[in-house]
């Protein structure tokens, strides 16, 4: 019996899911894998059954939706842990070890969740969340949250005024990486399928809490490019997201309506349409700009050829140049070969994922940040946030 059971959902994102799955056989060579497609038209299913014989696909022939297709998948799970996955992450080496490591030395602790970075090694704040309760969720909709991160009344929601290098206890694992003990899920039955996307793991975050666990979040780190699995500028996302934080409201809070009842939706209808005016109009600012990118490849000698070939074409990275390594980030990349770069290329095959997002991090906390682009010579191609080249 494999240690843990790895489920993706993926709809039309072969090459960024391919870049998933490299990873996480790093990380767990004899992981079972099991990946749902929502009916994808862009050759997914027959690309990743060539690609990957190991796994098992299982094809939709409708979009079934994120906590529906999930189930499928868990409904042939034989892990003792099961690893719910979005298809646009990158796992390093040592997370998936580390989460089963830390699992089984607590048995009382249902699921885990980790540190999610951004391409450009910024920490996501939704690594941590507390559970949406009407007071909480009341701090985070104000935005008092954001205004004093550091308040443990304010900022409950995301946890801001705990160490985000240490461990912790928190209320919701995020759906991007949900690492959960299969006996706890065999008493919980998955996710809530009137959740078509978004809101699942909140959900069933809390009804591990319900069945007697805790859950907990490691700093182990994962790249969660944020974007790839579903068009976050559009109103379409915007009432998706907000009206599942709906869902779970009356699901779990039908007691507490009235007043608060009136301000969740009245605040959430705000949402959603502020975010469909703002993200649009900045996406589109954004998209119109023109812009260069000073681009960096660390990698092999002989592949420089090939990446540049890539980059030649691409409207984001338009400038290179490039740096001999021995696979030493820290001896490779000085500030004098940083100057003015603001994009770095890596060589997957040369350098490990943990080094990868180990040393992104680092400069991002630092106050410097890069946007990130993968190479793999197996494959050929480069994906960056933004695009696959």
């Amino acid at each position: 019996m494999p240690a843990v059971s790895v489920i993706i959902v993926s709809y039309k994102v072969r090459y960024y899911i391919e870049q998933c799955l490299n990873s996480v056989l790093r990380s767990v060579p004899d992981a079972q894998i099991l990946v749902v497609d929502n009916k994808s038209d862009d050759g997914s299913v027959e690309f990743l059954r060539e690609r990957f014989p190991q796994a098992e696909i299982i094809a939709n022939d409708y979009n079934a939706g994120f906590g529906k297709a999930n189930n499928m998948a868990l409904a042939k799970a034989v892990g003792k842990y099961v690893l719910f996955l979005n298809p646009d992450t990158v796992v390093a080496e040592r997370t998936i070890p580390g989460c089963i490591a830390y699992m089984d030395a607590h048995p009382e602790t249902g699921a885990v969740g980790v540190r999610m970075q951004y391409d450009d090694g910024r920490f996501a704040l939704e690594s941590r969340r507390s559970l949406p309760t009407p007071s909480v969720s009341f701090w985070h909709m104000t935005g008092l949250g954001r205004l004093f991160p550091h308040s443990r009344k304010f900022a409950k929601y995301h946890l801001t005024y705990l160490d985000k290098d240490e461990e912790c206890r928190i209320d919701v694992v995020s759906g991007a990486f949900m690492f959960i003990r299969k006996e706890a899920l065999d008493k919980t039955g998955g996710f809530d399928e009137a959740f078509f996307m978004y809101g699942e793991d909140i959900d069933l975050s809390y009804r591990i809490l319900q069945a007697g666990y805790h859950n907990r979040y490691l700093p182990l780190p994962i790249v969660h490019y944020k974007g790839e699995s579903t068009n976050k500028t559009s109103y379409r996302y915007a009432k998706v997201f907000y009206d599942a934080m709906l869902i779970f409201f009356n699901k779990h809070f039908r007691g507490k309506r009235d007043l608060f009842a009136f301000f969740v939706r009245m605040v959430v209808g705000i949402r959603k349409m502020n975010t469909y005016v703002l993200q649009n109009i900045w996406a589109r600012r954004r998209m119109l700009s023109d812009y260069t990118e000073n681009c960096l490849y660390v990698g092999r000698r002989e592949t420089f050829a090939q990446v540049q070939q890539l980059i030649s074409g691409s409207g984001m990275l338009r400038n290179q140049c490039y740096v001999e390594s021995e696979g030493d980030i820290n001896g490779s990349l000085s500030d004098s070969v940083l100057a003015d770069v603001k994009a770095i290329i890596f060589d997957t095959e040369l350098f490990s994922y943990d080094d990868i997002l180990d040393w992104m991090y680092a400069r991002a906390s630092e106050g410097k940040r890069y946007s990130l682009g993968l190479y793999s010579s197996q494959t050929g191609k480069l994906i960056t946030e933004e695009e696959v080249l």
